[in-house]
């Protein structure tokens, strides 16, 4: 579903622009469904290559209640658990395949 809602953009902006967000391996953005025990939850879309860090503290408000991160879990049921050490990592295929985690190709 996210390649077709890309469609329309690439089209009217070109794939020049489209290919300038994100990283030089992995372009445009990603969507995420962000749930659990930070202050804003949702859907929030992100260049590839932003970090977990700034998806789970500049975006979704944080930790609730001055909590201590413990851990996000990326890729579904299915996936790996990222620690407060791994915070920077990218939201890209490699890195965090790097991490022991992944996210979904579709959704």
């Amino acid at each position: 579903m996210e390649t077709w809602a890309n469609i329309p953009v690439v089209i009217l902006d070109g794939a020049e622009w489209f290919s300038s967000i994100g990283t030089e391996k992995e372009q445009g953005t990603k969507v995420f469904a962000v749930a659990g025990n930070v202050e804003n939850t949702g859907l929030v879309e992100v260049p590839m290559g932003t970090t977990l860090r700034q998806i789970i503290f500049d975006i979704c408000g944080g930790i609730p209640d001055g909590k201590k991160f413990k851990a996000v879990q990326t890729g579904g049921p299915s996936g790996g658990c990222i620690v407060e050490s791994q915070l920077d990592t990218q939201v890209d295929y490699e890195s965090l395949a790097a991490a022991g985690s992944f996210m979904a190709l579709a959704e």
